[in-house]
């Protein structure tokens, strides 16, 4: 099934919007409110490519740890991350991730 560029930018724009919610209401450096809204979204992007990838939320967690501790120069370990990454692999389902 071919899948045009239209419908894999709203795919990727309805990812980055959940990803958006759960980092921002995770706000791993402390940053919200007082921060603008979209202080993450670089590193939102990043694990929303991520998300082809990941097989678990242990290996998304992992990657979303390397993320936030490469952007911050704060050490965060993969289960810093592993309770966000549940929640976004819960919410998006793998024909979703892979394309």
């Amino acid at each position: 099934m071919f899948i045009t560029k239209e419908e894999l930018k709203i795919k990727y724009n309805n990812q980055f919007k959940l990803v958006k919610e759960f980092v921002n209401d995770w706000d791993p450096i402390g940053l919200l409110p007082a921060a603008p809204d979209d202080e993450y979204e670089f590193e939102i992007a990043r694990i929303v490519t991520l998300l082809r990838q990941a097989k678990s939320p242990e290996a998304l967690a992992t990657g979303i740890a390397s993320i936030f501790t490469k952007a911050f120069g704060q050490d965060f370990g993969k289960e810093d991350c592993l309770q966000v990454a549940k929640k976004i692999m819960g919410e998006t389902t793998i024909s979703d991730r892979k394309r």
